[in-house]
């Protein structure tokens, strides 16, 4: 048994969780969202934003994209301009909150179909390289992209294999 994706619905709830966050809580519209192939759990991406969980499937929640689009994110969130931060460290508390958000709008879909799913603190990490446990036998893990002015923004859900 290799790696696999979410079911459809779920996938698609992760798609709604996305345009939702990001349309109500950022206020940048999405010009795209498709679901993806995640065809690996190693990367080494500008800015990667990570949500650990445990519950039902443990597993980890990823965001990725490159430093100016995280930084727009963020300012948005913020309501300033990307210009007004300083240091890409004053935009990574408000980039963690957006990974938080969809990470937690994601929980529900997952928890009405009588899961449980208990959620970490987010971290991000810049200009480093991360790997997750979602590769092999009784993984799955799945990817969306949106497509925003100034780039792409990747999401994904990796669960873990089942005990």
């Amino acid at each position: 048994m290799a790696t696999q994706t979410l079911e459809p619905h779920l996938i698609d709830s992760l798609q709604q969780s996305a345009r939702e966050i990001l349309e109500t809580m950022v206020a940048m519209i999405p010009q795209t969202i498709s679901a993806e192939p995640e065809d690996h759990s190693r990367f080494s991406d500008p800015v990667i934003g990570l949500l650990g969980f445990t519950g039902t499937r443990s597993g980890t929640f990823v965001v990725r994209t490159h430093e100016q689009l995280a930084r727009t994110i963020a300012a948005k969130m913020l309501m300033m301009e990307p210009s007004e931060l300083g240091s890409f460290g004053e935009a990574v508390d408000a980039f963690g909150e957006v990974v938080n958000m969809l990470a937690g709008n994601f929980k529900n879909a997952w928890v009405a179909e009588g899961n449980q799913m208990d959620l970490s603190v987010p971290n991000v990490i810049h200009n480093g390289e991360v790997s997750v446990q979602s590769a092999g036998d009784g993984c799955l893990r799945s990817r969306v992209r949106v497509q925003l002015d100034g780039g792409a923004l990747d999401i994904g859900v990796h669960f873990e294999a089942k005990d």
